[in-house]
């Protein structure tokens, strides 16, 4: 027989990892399993991890269906339930099939038949619950989806949805937390969280010369996830970062290859949030490309050495690069050179002076040529021209919103919730010109004809010109990131601005 591997898996935090907790998280999964009548044979499988979202222990329950018809009925079902106090995480269920080779670390417990009796198997005999199960009803309750990006430089988007989450819960709504990223920080957990996946944790160096951690996240299907943002960005900045002239990108080219090191050969890297503006020359060095000057001496790549460059040579290039396949998540679509590429518009926001930027855009043009390539393509500008070089070594560029959400199932979440809630710390002119994650999920929402509004830390567009463009946004909510301690002040923002917005029913639930 030739398993469809349709993954649907509910996550519990827990205190323990104790048969008794086993059996309870096993009844509520098993219970939504019963109450989607799957009609077919199944699997169940279980994991015990660490929640990087939560930062708390979880116990992961995992169905996997035979039919597509039977998982997108029990992934309806599970959406629907609002007594389980879990965080749902679908797995492309109608998309991806024979992943059972290579899901993950999940000991297979039981086989179900048609008849909906559960065979264990030795280990999962343990902790499959021995009382009958009873079928959960599905809840007609409201349901608010929480997707926001992070706030930056206040908390980022899993506290986020952490505390708005709660307020909406005591209220009586039903929440689904679904953080979102767009290849910048944050990226890494967003897609481990959405897509059920795990993390890995290796030591590197960053743009500082420091040996930190770094995480390496694993989706089904044996893909890897990187951030340059945790390699050389401003999470990383502190007193011994050099000044902008100084600073390399090879921390990324470090992380790719510790990542190869570790066997993955399928890597998406998130581009955003770097201190860099080196043309991603720093990050080909560490991979093996070598620079060189005009007296044909090596010439190690930063901005202010760029001039030296005459001639570039990938022989040594390390060869599992060729062989992998790199997806480029690009958080701005810049090109790489002119009034809206990486030095005009980013340049100032990393230190670089008015000068500098005059003195550097021609020699990313003129090394651009020696690189070969296209510098108008979009995001080819991201992360001071990172996403220009791992493009020349065979990387795909592409939009990091639009491929997170879809891996994340965030259409989905959209189409099924009553009213969702998106924003970022910073919602501006760039965030619609470069397409950023809140943009994208306004987009779904205008595809799908469902309300939401924004929650933001400031803003600098005309609200009534953005409400107008964009109907299904009901209302712009702005929580300065300012306000001190700032989880109170979400609590209070959201509070008072954000539950009148989702209609009279839950409105007369409020004490507002």
């Amino acid at each position: 027989m030739i398993w469809h591997y349709f993954p649907i898996g509910m996550r519990f935090p827990v205190r323990d990892f104790s048969d008794g907790t086993k059996r309870a998280c096993w009844k509520i999964a098993l219970s939504a399993v019963y109450a989607s009548d799957p009609r077919g044979t199944g699997l169940y499988e279980a994991c015990e991890s660490f929640d990087p979202v939560t930062e708390s222990p979880v116990y992961t329950c995992i169905v996997c269906y035979v039919g597509i018809k039977q998982s997108r009925a029990a992934g309806k079902t599970m959406h629907a339930l609002d007594r389980l106090m879990t965080r749902l995480c679908l797995v492309n269920p109608l998309v991806q099939a024979n992943w059972l080779e290579s899901f993950g670390p999940y000991p297979i417990l039981a086989e179900i038949d048609a008849d909906g009796k559960v065979r264990p198997n030795e280990t999962g005999a343990a902790f499959l619950p021995t009382e009958p199960v009873v079928p959960m009803q599905p809840s007609n309750g409201f349901t608010v989806l929480l997707a926001p990006d992070s706030m930056k430089g206040v908390c980022n988007a899993e506290t986020l949805t952490r505390v708005l989450g709660t307020v909406a819960a005591e209220q009586g709504l039903r929440v689904v937390r679904m953080p979102v990223a767009d290849g910048g920080e944050g990226t890494v957990r967003t897609l481990i969280a959405g897509t059920g996946g795990r993390c890995e944790t290796v030591f590197s160096e960053d743009l500082n010369g420091e040996r930190v951690q770094m995480s390496i996240g694993v989706m089904p299907g044996h893909i890897a996830v990187i951030e340059a943002a945790d390699a050389v960005g401003f999470i990383r900045k502190n007193e011994a970062t050099p000044p902008v002239g100084q600073r390399s990108s090879a921390g990324v080219g470090r992380l790719i290859r510790k990542t190869l090191d570790l066997g993955y050969r399928k890597i998406w890297i998130g581009i955003g949030g770097s201190l860099t503006t080196d043309l991603g020359l720093g990050a080909l060095y560490a991979l093996g490309v070598r620079f060189f000057d005009a007296q044909d001496a090596p010439v190690e790549p930063c901005p202010e050495t760029l001039p030296k460059i005459v001639r570039i040579d990938t022989e040594d290039l390390d060869p599992r690069i060729r062989k992998s396949e790199i997806t480029v998540l690009y958080d701005v679509s810049a090109p790489l050179a002119g009034e809206t590429g990486a030095l005009r518009v980013f340049g100032p926001q990393k230190g670089a002076s008015p000068e500098q930027i005059a003195a550097w855009e021609p020699e990313f043009t003129r090394l651009a040529v020696l690189l070969g390539g296209n510098p108008d393509a979009p995001g080819s500008g991201a992360a001071g021209g990172l996403g220009f070089a791992l493009a020349s070594i065979g990387g795909a560029l592409t939009p990091g919103a639009d491929r997170i959400l879809e891996r994340i199932g965030l259409g989905f979440a959209v189409r099924e919730a009553d009213f969702t809630v998106t924003g970022e710390g910073s919602f501006d002119a760039q965030s619609l010109r470069f397409r950023k994650a809140p943009v994208a999920v306004m987009e779904r929402l205008s595809e799908g004809g469902r309300p939401g509004c924004l929650f933001v830390g400031k803003t600098g567009l005309d609200t009534e010109s953005l409400l107008r463009d964009h109907p299904m946004i009901k209302g712009i909510v702005t929580c300065p990131k300012t306000e001190e301690p700032y989880e109170d002040a979400l609590v209070r923002t959201f509070t008072r601005a954000v539950l009148p917005m989702i209609g009279k029913d839950v409105a007369k639930q409020t004490d507002l």
